[in-house]
C-alpha cells in the first residue's frame, strides 16, 4: 500500500511524482492514457531512478485500492471537464476522510463549490495552488492551500518534504483559510505573473526597435538587471530566451507573434469588477494577448497607418526606475483586491503570508518580493508612505518612457496604466464630480456635498 496518489501524469504531474518519490514517499501514479498500456510512460519512468518504486496503474479502480487510508489523492489534470469528471468520481467511490486534494489552476469559484459538494459525502477537501513550472515544482514548488483544517494537517509534513525553504526560513508552502481561499491567492499570483511577463515583452520591444540595441544587447542589460533589486525569475528566463537561437536564428524571431492565458487572468479581473478594485494593469495585460489574436487585422491596418522612423535613443537607467514603478503598482493593485476579498467574504488572507511561499519556488519569485515582506506595509500598502515616496522619486523615469514610446509609435502595453493609477490614487480631486452631476441629470442620482 502507498502513502499518495497522483492523478494526472502529465509535465507537471511527472515533476510533482519525482518530488515526492525522491523524499521517500510511497506514490501510485494514474493517467487515463495509461489505460492504454503500451503508453510510454512505462518505459519512460526507467529514465528517472527516484520513480523505480512508485506504482503505475493502468486501471483507476485498482489505483485507488492501492493507497492506504485515509487516502490522499493529489489531482493534478486540467481545469474544467477534466478536473470536474475525475472530482465526480472520486467522489462516489472514496471512503469517509479520505483527501481529495485539488492542485490544478481551478476557479476560486469552482473550487469553493467542489468543496460543498465533497463534504455532502463527508471526504475532505483541499485546494491547493501550485506555483514553479516543470522545474520549480520537481526542485520544491510554492504550493497555497485552502479547505479542511483537518486535511491540511495530516498533509503538511509531506508537504514540508517537498517545498523549498523561503524568506523566513520556513517551507515554501501555507494554509490560507477555508475552501477556495488557497486557489484564490494562486490566481492573485498568477495575476502579477501576467503583469510581470507584458512588461519584460514590452521593455523588449522598445530596445529592440529603437534599432540601437541588439539582442546581445539586451540580454546583458537584463542579466546586469538582474544582479541589482530588479532580480526575478521572470527577468532571469527572459534573458536566457533572448539569447536562444534555432537555426542560426534567434527564437524570437520565429515565434508567432501571438500569445494565449490559461484563463487565471480572466478569473481575477471578474473579481475586480465585483469588489470595485482597479486593476487596470492586469486589464491591459489580458487585452494585449487578446488584441494579438488579431494577427490578420493588425497586418492590414498597419499598411495604411504611418510609420516613424525607428531610431531613437533609450535611456537604459531611466528605463529601469519606470520598470521598478510599474511592478510597485502591479503589487499594490493586487494587494487591493486580497484586501478587498478579505473585507467582502470576511477572509483573513495574509500578505505577507503570500509574499513569503512566493519568495521561493513560485514563478514570481524577486528581490521585490522579499523588499515588500520585510520592508513595507503590505497589509495597508496605500498607507505606506515608503511605497509612495518610491514611487514619486521614479515617476519622471516613467514619464519619460511614456514619451518616447508615444513620439515613436512604439505600444509599451501596463506602462500607462501604472502612471494613471498613481495620478489618481495620489491626487485629492478626480473628474468624477463631474460624473456624478451628469448621473444626477439624467438619471435623478443623489448629490453627495462636501
Amino acid at each position: 500500500m502507498n502513502n499518495w496518489g497522483i492523478i494526472g501524469i502529465g509535465r507537471i504531474g511527472l515533476s510533482m511524482a519525482r518530488n515526492m518519490s525522491d523524499k521517500g514517499m510511497s506514490i501510485s501514479l494514474y493517467d487515463k492514457v495509461f489505460e492504454n498500456k503500451s503508453d510510454p510512460f512505462f518505459d519512460q519512468k526507467k529514465l528517472y531512478p527516484e520513480l523505480e518504486k512508485a506504482s503505475v496503474f493502468n486501471d483507476i479502480s485498482n489505483f485507488i485500492q492501492s493507497i492506504d487510508s485515509p487516502r490522499k489523492i493529489l489531482i493534478l489534470v486540467p481545469s474544467g471537464k477534466p478536473n470536474e469528471d475525475i472530482i465526480n468520481y472520486l467522489i462516489k467511490i472514496l471512503n469517509e476522510n479520505d483527501i481529495i486534494i485539488d492542485a490544478g489552476n481551478t476557479n476560486p469559484l469552482i473550487s469553493y463549490n467542489n468543496k460543498l459538494k465533497i463534504a455532502k459525502n463527508k471526504i475532505l477537501y483541499l485546494g491547493i495552488g501550485v506555483s514553479g513550472g516543470v522545474k520549480g515544482v520537481l526542485e520544491g514548488p510554492s504550493i497555497m492551500i485552502g479547505g479542511d483544517k483537518s486535511a491540511f494537517k495530516k498533509v503538511k509534513d509531506d508537504l514540508a518534504l517537498i517545498t523549498s525553504k523561503t524568506i523566513d526560513n520556513s517551507n515554501s508552502y501555507d494554509f490560507f483559510g477555508d475552501s477556495n481561499q488557497g486557489h484564490f491567492v494562486k490566481m492573485i499570483h498568477n495575476g502579477i505573473e501576467y503583469v510581470e511577463m507584458q512588461l519584460i515583452a514590452s521593455i523588449y520591444k522598445l530596445l529592440i526597435a529603437s534599432n540601437n540595441f541588439n539582442n546581445q544587447n539586451i540580454a546583458q542589460i537584463f542579466e546586469d538587471w538582474n544582479n541589482t533589486n530588479l532580480n526575478s525569475y521572470l527577468l532571469d528566463i527572459s534573458t536566457q530566451q533572448i539569447l536562444e537561437k534555432i537555426d542560426n536564428s534567434y527564437l524570437l524571431e520565429k515565434i508567432d507573434d501571438v500569445a494565449d492565458d490559461n484563463g487565471t487572468g480572466r478569473w481575477m479581473l471578474k473579481y475586480g469588477l465585483e469588489l470595485g478594485c482597479s486593476l487596470s494593469m492586469l486589464s491591459t495585460a489580458m487585452n494585449t494577448r487578446f488584441i494579438s489574436k488579431l494577427q490578420s487585422e493588425r497586418n492590414e491596418i498597419n499598411k495604411y497607418i504611418k510609420q516613424s522612423s525607428k531610431n531613437y535613443k533609450v535611456d537604459v537607467n531611466t528605463l529601469k526606475g519606470a520598470y521598478g514603478f510599474c511592478r510597485l503598482v502591479n503589487f499594490i493593485q493586487a494587494f487591493c483586491l486580497i484586501n478587498a476579498a478579505n473585507k467582502k467574504y470576511n477572509w483573513n488572507i495574509n500578505i505577507s503570508k503570500a509574499l513569503n511561499v512566493w519568495s521561493n519556488g513560485s514563478i514570481i519569485k524577486s528581490s521585490l518580493i522579499n523588499d515588500l515582506y520585510f520592508n513595507y506595509s503590505v497589509e495597508n500598502i496605500l498607507f505606506d508612505k515608503k511605497i509612495i515616496k518610491d514611487l514619486n522619486d521614479c515617476k519622471s523615469d516613467l514619464i519619460s518612457v511614456m514619451v518616447l514610446s508615444l513620439k515613436n509609435d512604439i505600444s509599451i502595453p501596463c506602462f500607462s496604466d501604472a502612471l494613471n493609477y498613481f495620478n489618481s490614487i495620489s491626487s485629492n480631486t478626480l473628474s468624477t464630480n463631474m460624473i456624478q452631476a451628469q448621473r444626477n441629470f439624467f438619471g435623478s442620482h443623489n448629490i453627495k456635498i462636501k
